[in-house]
């Protein structure tokens, strides 16, 4: 089964009439057996050119919208994950594989995959983490704030 996200203009004008606390974003993975729903804006929305994000999104870096876990839900299907480090878990779904979300022991957030959402583009990314592991061959994002290696809190 494919899922297919699809816009008419009432509905974007009906969103353009919320307020970023009214916001809802939902997505879910490739063969359509996962949905998921995120309210509310997100903390901050960046990309990460870590060799662990590298990896577990299959692209030169990982792209992802921070929730707070209490506002993001999986509506359908299951996630599997895997233990990445002692306090993270990188989510996927079972059926096909597809990277969902992380989320750390030590925090009440959870990074969605900008590429996971139905209308990634709503979204902007602010940042970039660790720039040092930045593909040389991509090109230059100045209006990102960059960090050598994780955000300082």
């Amino acid at each position: 089964m494919m899922y297919r996200a699809t816009r008419t203009m009432d509905a974007v004008e009906d969103r353009e009439d919320k307020t970023m606390a009214d916001e809802e974003h939902t997505g879910g993975c490739m063969c359509g057996a996962l949905r998921y729903r995120a309210s509310g804006a997100p903390e901050r929305v960046g990309i990460c050119h870590c060799e662990t994000c590298r990896r577990n999104t299959g692209a030169p870096f990982g792209a992802f919208a921070v929730f707070a876990r209490a506002r993001f839900a999986v509506l359908s299907g299951e996630t599997g994950f895997f233990q990445s480090s002692p306090e993270s878990k990188r989510h996927f779904c079972r059926a096909c594989g597809s990277p969902i979300y992380s989320e750390w022991s030590d925090s009440d957030e959870v990074d969605v995959t900008l590429g996971s959402l139905d209308e990634p583009e709503r979204l902007r990314p602010s940042y970039e983490l660790w720039t040092i592991r930045r593909q040389h061959w991509l090109p230059e994002m100045p209006e990102l704030t960059g960090y050598e290696r994780d955000r300082p809190d």
